[in-house]
């Protein structure tokens, strides 16, 4: 019996290798194919715009040794069909918000272009942080 219940176990597991399977309400199950690599080469790609000086926040430029690269989003706009690349990155040590006393800069968002470069910066503020 042990040994039945183990080949099943063994069996399903193999068979779900490298797929995801997704729910979407009101739909059946199905496989979709993914690369997770994609994603950690993306990082490498934004890591490599910050090692040119890309990535500015408050006149300071902010470089990979600040950061840890947490994730990365695909945003779709409803009009279109191409996603937006962003990179989500923690910083190691909080900046001061100029001006505010009670702020602290905690994360940054990095959006890329095709070529690989930083277009657009979102700053991730936190209140009331020491």
């Amino acid at each position: 019996m042990k040994t039945v219940f183990l080949v099943l176990i063994l069996s399903l597991l193999g068979s779900a290798s490298g797929q995801v399977y997704a729910h979407v309400t009101g739909m059946s199950q199905y496989p979709v194919e993914h690369e997770f690599d994609e994603p950690r080469e993306i990082v490498q790609v934004y890591l490599k715009a910050v090692g040119r000086g890309e990535l500015i926040v408050f006149d300071q430029t902010l470089d990979a040794s600040m950061l840890i690269p947490v994730r990365v989003e695909y945003v779709y706009e409803l009009n279109n069909a191409i996603p937006r690349v962003k990179v989500y990155a923690e910083l190691k040590q909080p900046m001061p918000v100029p001006g505010q006393t009670d702020c602290k800069v905690r994360g940054v968002s990095a959006v890329l272009d095709d070529a690989g470069s930083i277009v657009e910066v979102e700053i991730h503020v936190w209140a009331g942080q020491s």
